[in-house]
């Protein structure tokens, strides 16, 4: 038996394929479905290989994908870090720039301003030593810089020039301890010497009983022959009252920020100093809108437009001599297109003829009464 299966062993195979073919067939028939089965099973056996292959593609491809994806952005981030650090480096200059143009404007303004003669200056260095404060500015003797020479801003005075070079000079600070300056107030005119203590001033030799208050402004008076009269020193920000003298803190307005230009004065000139505000000056205030716009009309005068009308024709009326009302009803109508002066046409020169209208009568005008016989009418002057 095994010996004749072994010799029809292709024609076995052969008759076992085409009967499976044949129950396939007939099982595809009676499903009544298109697909093949063969075709079936090999795409049912092939899907779940070509799935995981799919999977480990799309795997690997987001890998890299994302990679090159996140060093791009890391060199964009870089990029936009770069660009946004030198913009921030622009704005800055522009924003010195901006400062610088507006201190020069303020300098200029500050110049025309001033009577005394002047010449900028840029504080180019500190030079603090012990119990000292100065600073170096790029003007030295060969602009015209020497020595005692005051140094100002537009807010106040800065200093004195203390030493003079070719190309530069040292200015003492307004608060340094060695610093002296002759001081008057706005408001009382009290007089003093300014000295400074290192980060503000102290007015001194301010006698007990002199009215000084608290926030008033001082000025050079110019007695010590370094600050013309009338530039700005500071704010008083401390008053008490001591046995012979005043204990008076002031804080400079020109050191409040490190000034960057300064004003060297060469030709001082004194000028007054300005009058301080009264306390209680009072404040202009506009009209009221409603007020403004519900004011009641003179006394006497008519507040509509219909009243206005018959005023109008009341005052053309008595300029013809007619008597409104039924008293008289002999009397002709006026003639509301007559044009008197001062009613409803422009008021007429003293000594001129008045002009009819279309329809009635000369309208007589202001003028010298003239000579007539006593039969004559008497001319009416029209109302004002």
């Amino acid at each position: 038996m095994e010996s004749l299966l072994y010799r029809y062993r292709n024609i076995a195979v052969l008759l076992v394929v085409i009967l499976a073919q044949i129950v396939l067939l007939a099982w595809q028939v009676r499903s009544d479905t298109d697909v093949p089965m063969v075709r079936v099973w090999a795409v049912t056996a092939v899907t779940p290989v070509a799935a995981a292959i799919e999977t480990v593609r799309n795997t690997t491809t987001g890998i890299f994908s994302t990679y090159f994806e996140l060093r791009n952005a890391r060199e964009q981030s870089r990029k936009l870090r770069t660009e946004v650090d030198k913009l921030r480096l622009e704005n800055q200059f522009l924003k010195n720039d901006l400062a610088s143009a507006q201190r020069a404007e303020e300098l200029a303004g500050f110049q025309t301003r001033t009577l005394s003669k002047m010449i900028g200056a840029r504080v180019i260095g500190a030079t603090p030593g012990a119990g000292s404060k100065s600073v170096l500015i790029d003007r030295g003797s060969s602009s015209g810089v020497r020595r005692g020479m005051a140094v100002v801003t537009p807010d106040g005075i800065v200093g004195r020039v203390l030493a003079v070079f070719p190309f530069a000079s040292q200015v003492i600070s307004v608060t340094d301890p060695g610093f002296a300056a002759g001081v008057e107030s706005q408001k009382n005119h009290v007089h003093g010497i300014l000295k400074g203590l290192g980060n503000s001033a102290r007015v001194d030799f301010v006698p007990t009983g002199q009215k000084v208050e608290q926030g008033e402004l001082f000025f050079t008076s110019g007695e010590d022959r370094i600050f013309p009269k009338g530039l700005p020193v500071g704010k008083v920000t401390s008053v008490k009252e001591g046995s012979n003298f005043q204990d008076i803190i002031v804080q400079p307005a020109g050191t409040e920020t490190a000034p960057e230009e300064v004003m060297v004065i060469v030709d001082p000139v004194h000028q007054a100093i300005p009058e301080a505000p009264a306390p209680d000056t009072p404040v202009f205030l506009a009209p009221d809108l409603k007020q403004d716009t519900q004011a009641p009309a003179a006394a006497g005068s008519p507040t509509t437009t219909a009243g206005k009308l018959e005023d109008q024709y009341k005052k053309i009326g008595d300029a013809q001599k007619h008597v409104f009302g039924e008293g008289n009803p002999g009397s002709l109508p006026p003639n509301f297109n007559l044009k008197v002066p001062g009613v409803n046409a422009p008021a007429a020169v003293v000594g001129a003829t008045g002009q009819t209208g279309s329809t009635g009568p000369k309208a007589p005008v202001a003028a010298p009464k003239p000579v007539a016989p006593k039969a004559a009418p008497t001319p009416v002057e029209p109302l004002p």
